[in-house]
């Protein structure tokens, strides 16, 4: 079976601060998060991947930085950007923002995954938009290949969700660290499998 690992990127000031990024902020890694990707890259650097893809923010491509200066080709995969979060992004957080970001949640949680901050986007947009990806990168890989691809934290949640058949009501069983590896399994038919879920033990 074909094997996806599919990782968020590494730590930004952003994240530092807690404040949205979305897919309409191109934030650069801090030290940290420099840190991060060069640890997953002691663990996993000598694995022979088919295919590496990072997203079109910077953010993915630095945290694949090590597997790029050994010579891996990094490809874009812009289908699994973050999810964009409208008038969430790049503010600081205080008891406005809160209250919105507490009822579009509940609104998913309820079932209604058309829900959207303004200027936003919804669950089901989401997912439309990375699905292709996931289609484009099931297609490219070989039955027993190997891939990488660094995305992003709400994003991974919502193809987490869908890959696993749980669907996206229930997002919320998929946390997300800097860096965490989800290790996922495919066969030809498109049935999928979870192996790790975010795993950190290369920040250990």
């Amino acid at each position: 079976m074909a094997e996806i690992y599919l990782i968020r990127h590494g730590e930004t000031d952003y994240n530092l601060r807690k404040i949205v990024q979305g897919g309409g902020i191109d934030s650069d890694l801090n030290d940290t998060g420099r840190s991060q990707g060069k640890a997953f890259h002691d663990l996993y650097g000598d694995l022979k991947f088919d295919k590496i893809y990072c997203t079109s923010l910077k953010r993915t491509r630095q945290t694949l930085a090590p597997f790029a200066a050994q010579g891996a080709v990094i490809e874009a995969l812009p289908e699994l950007d973050e999810f964009g979060w409208g008038i969430f992004e790049g503010v600081e957080g205080n008891p406005e923002i809160e209250l919105e970001f507490e009822r579009i949640l509940a609104a998913w949680r309820g079932g209604d995954f058309h829900a959207r901050v303004h200027q936003g986007e919804s669950p089901v947009e989401a997912w439309d938009r990375a699905a292709p990806g996931i289609a484009r990168v099931m297609r490219d890989t070989p039955a027993d290949g190997k891939v990488l691809i660094c995305s992003h934290g709400r994003i991974m949640r919502v193809v987490l969700a869908q890959l696993s058949g749980y669907g996206l009501g229930h997002m919320d069983l998929f946390p997300h660290q800097n860096t965490a590896l989800n290790l996922l399994s495919f066969n030809p038919r498109g049935r999928f499998r979870i192996h790790k879920l975010n795993d950190v033990s290369h920040l250990k």
